[in-house]
């Protein structure tokens, strides 16, 4: 049987606080391949179809674990630095609906 493959790819770009150390052996930007095996192709049949499916399933798992472990690291390296940012821009909305409530 000639098994051809294809790719899952995430690619990610962090661009943090200037103060962030950035986590050992972690990128700014990163792009992750994650192979799939076999071709969904209906003539196949429906065992065929199930294996396909089976191993992008797989793949999407590996995908989520990868991206999360590093993830986790970023914003574990940024730490409390984005905390006052969240805090203003909900400070904003929430002024821009006070003016709108006073303006009825």
């Amino acid at each position: 049987m000639n098994a051809q493959s294809r790719e899952l790819t995430a690619t990610y770009k962090i661009v943090p606080p200037p103060s962030t150390v950035a986590p050992q052996s972690l990128s700014q930007e990163t792009t992750h391949r994650f192979t799939v095996e076999g071709q969904p192709e209906d003539s196949k049949g429906d065992s065929e179809l199930k294996r396909y499916y089976a191993l992008l399933r797989s793949s999407i798992a590996e995908a989520r674990i990868k991206l999360g472990e590093e993830l986790t690291a970023w914003r574990d390296a940024v730490g409390n630095a984005e905390l006052g940012k969240e805090k203003s821009v909900k400070a904003e909305v929430d002024d821009e609906e006070e003016e709108g409530n006073e303006e009825e």
